[in-house]
């Protein structure tokens, strides 16, 4: 028997063939397994870290439950120095409605109908027509209302819409949740509101133009939109918003969950303004009414406390597109971006200069022969020949007289005759006191005052020196706004200290300060102490002046002033359609006669505590031919001075306390209440002499004491009155049945009848003699 041959093979470490490629295959699943393991845990990797379509689906998906919102700060208020709110925000209320909620879909016909119905009736009684005016939206009716509801009702899809014409304030809604069908509640339906902080203005446009605009929070600069104390103190009042995080309880509508990441808003701090609110309205009212009369384009009227330079009131009105009516404050602030040459009132700068540099006093004498005089290469002329006390035309004339009358020629050849040498000389002083440059309101959109210099292409382009400077000393060639001539003025009644406008006070939060404002100081010293006293004389002769003092007469106080007359060209913002044609064509002096007429006042002039300034704009026509400053100007500066005299205790003399107290050597009879009240007050003493009854009379001793004895009344007997005041002894008598006549004021002293006599007839007459 043959051995069979064994044909499996070993190697030569003993390892079969068969072993080895089962280990060669586990090596292989081993690897896919750990690739496979690799893979897997790269693509989580991608999909926690990596992907992007993966992180949009998971943002979606948690904004779809979860979301951040912001919770609105309030925005701090704008405030009079009072407290009186200019601009303020308020909460308002947007009611969203889900007209697809189950409640609403599953309720039968009948109720949804009538409930519809009577809220579209309710909506359209509140949002009225008077309403829908009043906030400039277009009124809905109750049918429209209907329809709508009806129409959402059966649209079959869930939605939120917001069903109101307007924002409504927090009382409105609640008043509505209370009241309104379906709004209430009692259709089980999913309703909300969107809240929203909205700016409000409780006077109006009162002082618009120094409130200004909000910014545009869409802007990436925000300091670069708005204007006002809205821009320029935003970062104070604009607050810092909170978080919240709302989860989603129904189609369009969210609720606030409990989460770490909630904070509260910080509502925005007060700006609290130097404008007097009761001026304010005062000074607006009555620039108003000057400037329909006159069909001006525009008007300014400012009030500048002197040693702070608190802007006690501003106001800027312009006509609307037909001149004489709708005059607001929403068109340009003219006090501080409208630069026009300043006329006679510049007259002040010229004196300064004569007066401290040119070798002047108030005396200075210049020759006018004419009211119309050559002076260097111009030709000068003045509205009237100043005369002396006999009217009597005066050819030499002093400083003092040459300011009160407004004489262009006097200060024309005062200062060509002291300066057309070098008349670099004026320009720089009159640079020095900031004719040339701005007093710090910048932000607010302050218009730099323009001084040319000698030598300059600006100086050149108005002609010679000799033809220039003549009008410079009174007031052409040079542009200022009117708070820069304001500001000047009121540094000469601050005794040479030239302060800034300070339109802001200080900023509080809660009633606790934040900041306060400094007063700024601009020019220390703008001239010495003697010069300052010459230009009130000055001031205060041309308050005396007839052509000044007709508009002032009557004032119980002293004051000076300076009114200025000046032609207008360029050009000026305005909403006047004619005030466009003017200017588009070119605006000419003479043949457009536009003028601004101003004036500006300081008193009480022996310590001013306040300045007043007050320009008007217009154009001169047949209809409307006035033009001069005072004419223009003066009512509104009277009305504005008359009322801060009436409002501040201070520019009253003080009533002094005697040295013993006041003691009554007489009181009137009458009811028992109030004769023991007057005796109580007035005398030393007071005691009955008996049982007190309804009417009393009282006797007054050297000593002051009151002694109050009662007066019997007996029915259908004649009472004595005699003691009595009028009104309680007609009462009395007229009780009884008596017909009263007087004479004479005071007690009653005598009655015609006597006491006691009987009364037999009803309407006899008894006639009472009253003395004091």
């Amino acid at each position: 028997m043959k051995r069979e041959k064994n044909t499996t093979s070993t190697n030569r470490g003993g390892i079969s063939d068969t072993k080895r490629d089962i280990i060669s295959r586990i090596k292989l699943l081993y690897t896919i397994f750990i690739l496979i393991g690799i893979v897997i845990a790269a693509r989580l990797v991608w999909v926690q870290v990596v992907s992007p379509s993966v992180r949009h689906n998971a943002k979606v998906l948690n904004n779809g439950i979860l979301r951040k919102t912001s919770i609105p700060a309030h925005r701090g208020s704008i405030l009079t120095r009072e407290g009186e709110p200019l601009a303020l925000s308020s909460f308002r209320y947007h009611a969203a409605v889900d007209f697809a909620s189950e409640a609403l879909q599953e309720s039968d016909k009948e109720t949804l109908d009538r409930n519809i119905d009577s809220l579209s009736r309710m909506l359209a009684w509140h949002f009225s027509p008077s309403d829908a005016e009043r906030y400039g939206y277009e009124h809905i009716t109750a049918k429209e209302y209907s329809d709508m509801f009806h129409k959402l009702t059966n649209a079959g899809k869930e939605r939120s819409r917001h069903i109101f014409p307007r924002a409504v304030t927090l009382d409105e809604w609640n008043m509505m949740r209370r009241n309104f069908p379906i709004l209430n509640d009692n259709m089980g339906i999913v309703c909300g509101a969107d809240r929203t902080d909205e700016r409000l203005y409780p006077s109006g446009d009162l002082a618009h133009q120094l409130i200004g605009n909000l910014p545009d929070s869409t802007k990436a600069d925000t300091t670069r939109y708005g204007s006002g104390i809205e821009r320029s103190y935003n970062n104070s009042l604009q607050g810092i918003d909170g978080i919240a995080i709302e989860q989603r309880v129904a189609h369009g509508f969210w609720t606030r969950t409990d989460d770490k990441r909630n904070t509260m808003p910080q509502d925005g701090c007060n700006v609290i303004t130097t404008i007097d609110g009761g001026l304010q309205k005062i000074a607006t009212e009555r620039l108003r009414d000057a400037l329909e009369s006159e069909e001006a384009s525009f008007g300014v009227a400012m009030v500048m406390e002197v040693a702070t330079g608190n802007i006690l009131c501003m106001v800027n009105l312009s006509s609307g597109r037909e001149r004489g009516t709708n005059y607001n404050e929403e068109v340009f602030n003219h006090a501080f971006g409208t630069a026009m040459c300043p006329g006679s009132t510049f007259k002040l700068a010229s004196a300064m200069a004569l007066l401290e540099i040119g070798g002047c006093d108030v005396n200075t004498i210049v020759n006018i022969p004419a009211s119309t005089v050559k002076v260097g290469d111009k030709v000068v002329v003045d509205s009237h020949r100043i005369c002396d006390d006999n009217n009597k035309p005066m050819d030499s004339v002093t400083m003092k007289d040459g300011f009160a009358h407004s004489s262009n020629i006097y200060f024309a050849q005062a200062v060509h005759d002291r300066f057309i040498k070098e008349p670099e000389r004026y320009t720089q002083f009159l640079e020095g006191l900031l004719f040339n440059g701005c007093v710090g309101l910048q932000e607010y959109g302050e218009k730099p005052a323009k001084l040319p210099h000698p030598g300059t292409p600006e100086w050149k382009r108005n002609g010679s020196n000799a033809l220039v400077l003549p009008q410079l000393a009174y007031g052409y060639i040079l542009e200022l706004p009117p708070i820069h001539t304001l500001t000047f003025f009121n540094g000469v009644a601050n005794g040479g200290c030239m302060v800034a406008p300070r339109l802001v006070d200080r900023i509080e939060r809660d009633g606790d300060v934040v900041e306060r404002m400094p007063v700024v100081t601009l020019r220390e010293k703008m001239c010495s102490s003697k010069t300052i006293e010459g230009l009130k004389e000055c001031l205060l002769a041309a308050s005396a002046d007839n052509r000044t003092a007709y508009k002032f007469r009557g004032l119980p106080f002293e004051f000076g002033c300076k009114t200025g007359t000046a032609q207008v060209w360029g050009s000026f913002i305005s909403e006047a359609i004619k005030d466009k044609e003017s200017m588009s064509n070119g605006m000419r002096p003479k043949e457009d006669n536009y003028y601004l007429g101003s004036v500006v006042t300081m008193f009480p002039i022996q310590q001013p505590k306040y300045t007043v300034m007050v320009c008007v704009a217009k154009q001169q026509t047949s209809t409307h031919p006035t033009y001069f400053g005072i004419s223009l100007s003066g009512g509104t500066a009277r009305t504005i001075m008359e009322y801060i005299y009436a409002n501040d205790p201070t520019l009253h003399a003080t009533i002094e306390s005697p040295d013993t107290p006041y003691e009554a050597r007489s009181i009137k009879g009458g009811s028992s209440d109030m004769v023991q009240l007057s005796a109580k007050h007035n005398a030393a003493s007071a005691s009955y002499d008996e049982a007190k009854g309804e009417w009393s009379k009282a006797s007054v001793d050297e000593m002051g004491a009151a002694t109050l004895t009662t007066i019997a009344i007996e029915d259908g007997l004649v009472p004595n009155v005699v003691g009595m005041g009028l009104s309680d002894a007609l009462y009395v008598l007229e009780s009884a049945g008596l017909r009263v006549t007087h004479s004479g004021n005071g007690r009653v002293t005598g009655q015609s009848l006597r006491v006691g006599t009987a009364i037999k007839s009803k309407g006899r007459t008894i006639h009472l003699t009253l003395e004091r």
